[in-house]
């Protein structure tokens, strides 16, 4: 249980934590104080800030950090048990003032707060203001013009914005807008494109667009032979007025206006993106900014999102950029690290490399423009740049250079190396490989590769992190163990670093994945593969721990956010725009969507979400129904509120669905719950059978704030068809498989104890006279009890169990599964060539527990070592590890 403070994002652990937030946080209280002086008789009964000792006046600092050293006073308190005194223990000691310190917390969903003092006045209230939305509407108001303007009503402005956020062109939607049946029927104000595109221009505009022309010599030449100068366009806007833009937003009113560590980051990101609709091969090189990263160090007044006018002091804290960007930025050679003096030689080591310094890179490019040729201009790598951040104060630009999931880790060290070392290391190179994927067992959270890997030249960011869920199965008794291990290394550093919150105990996961990467690398120089490891995407990894105690998590980093901004608010946007205002146009849509969201009770503005995985399920069962768990009044699981289908013969079932024991697991399961049926099921009893059932898998801070929707199927087989279309290829049964509790967890054991493996092959009810059920009954075929995994890959070995010479299986509740997973067939030294992925759960013998399916897997197999072996191999004692219980701190991002 946590305590929200209801004023701002603060979340405390303990009531205490509440009340010593409030007593620190001067905007909080001056709110919680409105609040207790507008209250009704009703509210004056909830606790107040007289209730909860808090002193408006009692919140000042005697001690103050050395002015030379902000942090100075600032570090976590030795003792994780020491928090901040309470309220009653200062009014007792009035002259005995504390530090600000860290409230260690408990392993729970909560992040970690170390408010600053507040004798700094930072994050001061200068006075009361109007939000950007409320401007917005006392000027409709005052114009007399409706909520919708200038559209005429909720309709069409919805109309509007869909054919803006289509993408179509502006061609198709003058033919959308011409046919009579839209103006006869819809009859919007705007009958062209162009109509609807001067509505959406005296839309409420961001920061201005500036455009600056300058002309720059290309590599070609001109009929003279002189060297072709081209004139180019680059638009821009004012950072600080971005910042103030977004500060002021109502639509973010979750935001800290005062420093505290919470170990969250704010970026700045470039990426080139290519916009090939653009006429004259036009290119965008979009900049996005968060809170904190605008140039510049001067203080400036801003009104804030919750209606207070504070002074802002913008500094770039954080860029987000990919490789070659990163050394442009920091003036470095591209063979070398943005972020330390490592040698380009020194790449493919682990050894310790001083950081790179600000001041003195500065100084020696200065010598440099002077001609003073430095010897540190060769020694550090430098190229002749005049950087943009010179002038900037408090930046480490080389600091500021963030981990980039994507370019670094799936499409980097993952895609660009390890694919193609692992596959020239494994018995049967590519051909081998190819064939293991092909015949990988199917799951609905990874994409099957049914060519395989080696024809593809160009694989997307999902692609390659589809092939990092079962690379390690794949690669698994066909290659050299040190080659395992190092596969093995580099796997789970892609997974801890994905971690939206990491503890001190995580970082030091995450160091020893990477450490045992290295390790084992000497494998593909034995095998001849490599003759070194002098790579910049396998040495930046090193910085990862560094970066995300400085900077936080790398989710906040990752350029696959931008990437998609690109698509979304640039090519997207441009597409959709006149091509002549295109720039301005972008964003005018959905900021009036979010104002409208904000003016409009009950309005929802519908922006457009990602396609999910899930997003081509077989919906043919309709509306899902929720079925509530015997303990508790939440939902456990949903199914159709009509089953696909209705009544199926217990015959039918036993053939189709390939569960032949069903009418005596029917038998033995009403026995096991003592019900006496007035009927006794045949052979002909029908029975309705529904096609899945969906889980909801809890969040995990560490790998995701939002819950997991899990599907489970249980479909038959289609034979060939012949219609008056044509033939209908015949399709697989599908039968997933699943980890169900079948014993309680032990006392101190780890989260897969107690679970064992099963097959789903019938999910159904029982209808009343044959002793019903509150809830979907399941069939499972079971596999083998878990035990010790296997040394190296570090994952469960599985097979199916028998009973009698027979499958050994029985009928569950529903209730009783904990989720799907995914088993990986142990395809041995060479994979037997008639195995295809829609039968080989039915063809081979022995399985591994996939660990790598979901973050969230990842989190239950991989973090718990000693029920996994997950970090054993690394040299951290599973038990020292297990029996660690000491309040941690934590390191998050946005």
């Amino acid at each position: 249980m946590d305590f929200p403070c209801q004023y701002c994002v603060v979340r405390c652990p303990t009531s205490q934590g509440l009340k010593s937030h409030l007593s620190q946080s001067k905007a909080c209280r001056i709110k919680h104080n409105e609040h207790n002086a507008t209250a009704s008789p009703a509210e004056h009964s909830r606790p107040t800030s007289e209730d909860m000792d808090i002193d408006a006046g009692d919140n000042n600092f005697d001690e103050i950090p050395d002015e030379q050293n902000p942090d100075a006073g600032f570090d976590p308190p030795a003792s994780p048990d020491i928090t901040m005194p309470s309220a009653d223990l200062r009014a007792e000691n009035p002259r005995k003032r504390p530090w600000a310190t860290v409230e260690e917390v408990e392993d729970e969903d909560s992040r970690w707060y170390q408010h600053f003092p507040e004798d700094r006045a930072a994050g001061a209230i200068l006075e009361k203001c109007q939000t950007q939305f409320e401007k917005l509407q006392d000027e409709q108001k005052k114009a007399g013009h409706a909520l919708w303007t200038p559209f005429e009503s909720e309709d069409e402005w919805e109309l509007a914005r869909w054919l803006i956020t289509l993408g179509a062109s502006g061609k198709k939607n003058d033919e959308f807008l011409k046919l009579n049946k839209v103006k006869q029927g819809i009859d919007p104000s705007f009958h062209n494109y162009r109509a609807l595109l001067q509505r959406i221009d005296a839309l409420p505009q961001g920061p201005k667009w500036t455009c600056y022309l300058f002309d720059m010599e290309g590599d070609e030449l001109d009929g003279d032979g002189k060297p072709r100068t081209e004139v180019f366009e680059m638009w821009y806007r004012d950072p600080v007025e971005c910042v103030r833009e977004l500060l002021g937003n109502p639509s973010f009113t979750k935001q800290a206006y005062e420093p505290c560590r919470i170990f969250k980051q704010e970026n700045c990101t470039s990426d080139k993106t290519q916009l090939t609709r653009f006429s004259g091969d036009k290119q965008a090189w979009p900049v996005y900014l968060m809170i904190g990263n605008a140039a510049g160090g001067h203080g400036v007044t801003m009104d804030c999102a919750d209606g207070f006018v504070r002074k802002i002091f913008p500094i770039l804290a954080a860029y987000i950029a990919d490789y070659p960007e990163q050394c442009l930025v920091t003036c470095c050679m591209e063979n070398s690290c943005p972020g330390c003096l490592c040698s380009p030689k020194g790449r493919g080591d682990t050894d310790h490399a001083e950081n790179r310094d600000p001041l003195f890179t500065l100084k020696t490019l200065g010598e440099q423009s002077r001609g003073e040729a430095p010897p540190a201009f060769s020694e550090h790598n430098l190229r002749p740049i005049n950087p943009f951040w010179a002038d900037f104060p408090h930046c480490n630009i080389f600091s500021s250079m963030t981990p980039d999931q994507l370019h670094e880790l799936h499409n980097g060290a993952f895609g660009d190396h390890i694919v193609k070392w692992s596959t020239a290391a494994t018995n049967g190179e590519a051909d081998e490989i190819d064939r293991r994927f092909c015949a990988m067992t199917p799951h609905r959270s990874l994409r099957h590769f049914k060519k395989g890997i080696s024809l593809t030249t160009q694989w997307t960011g999902t692609e390659r992190k589809n092939m990092e869920k079962v690379l390690l199965g794949v690669l698994a008794n066909a290659t050299d163990p040190g080659v395992q291990l190092s596969i093995r290394g580099m796997m789970d550093f892609i997974h801890y670093a994905h971690f939206e919150t990491h503890c001190d105990e995580s970082l030091v996961e995450l160091d020893q994945a990477w450490s045992a990467f290295h390790t084992n690398k000497q494998a593909f120089i034995d095998l001849e593969i490599r003759q070194h490891f002098r790579i910049n995407k396998i040495h930046k990894l090193k910085h990862y721990v560094d970066s995300i105690c400085s900077r936080g998590t790398t989710d906040g980093f990752n350029t696959e956010g931008t990437e998609r901004l690109h698509i979304d608010l640039a090519k997207a946007g441009y597409n959709a725009s006149n091509k002549r205002q295109y720039i301005r146009q972008m964003t005018s849509v959905h900021k009036f969507g979010t104002y409208l969201q904000w003016a409009v009770p009950g309005y929802v503005a519908p922006f457009e979400a990602p396609i999910s995985a899930d997003s081509n399920l077989d919906d043919d069962e309709g509306e899902l129904e929720p079925v509530l768990s015997p303990q508790s009044s939440h939902p456990c699981f949903t199914v159709a509120k009509k089953p696909g289908f209705p009544g199926l013969t217990a015959a039918s079932i036993a053939t189709d669905f390939h569960a032949p024991a069903f009418l005596d697991n029917i038998t033995r399961f009403l026995d096991s719950q003592s019900i006496n049926p007035r009927l006794v099921p045949g052979i002909n009893t029908t029975f309705p059978v529904y096609k899945r059932l969906s889980l909801i898998l809890p969040s995990v801070p560490e790998v995701g704030s939002s819950d997991v929707q899990d599907h489970i199927r249980a479909v038959k087989g289609q034979p060939m068809k012949l219609t008056v279309k044509g033939v209908t290829p015949a399709k697989a049964g599908q039968f997933d498989t699943v980890l169900v509790r079948v014993s309680p967890r032990g006392p101190g054991k780890g989260p897969t104890d107690g679970l064992c493996v099963g097959r789903v092959r019938v999910i159904f009810c029982l209808f009343e006279e044959f002793g019903g059920s509150k809830e979907p009954l399941v069939y499972v075929d079971w596999f083998k009890p878990l035990r010790e995994p296997v040394t190296g890959i570090g994952m469960h070995q599985v097979s199916l169990s028998s009973r009698n010479h027979h499958q050994n299986s029985s009928i569950i509740s529903a209730s009783d599964i904990v989720r799907s997973c995914h088993l990986i067939p142990v395809f041995g030294k060479a994979v037997d060539r008639t195995w295809d992925s829609d039968t080989v759960l039915n063809q081979c013998k022995i399985f591994y527990l996939n660990p790598y399916l979901r973050h969230h897997d990842f989190y239950v197999f991989r973090k718990h070592p000693e029920i996994c072996g997950g970090n054993e191999d690394y040299g951290v004692s599973p038990q020292a590890y297990w029996n660690y219980s000491a309040p941690t701190r934590r390191y998050q991002g946005y």
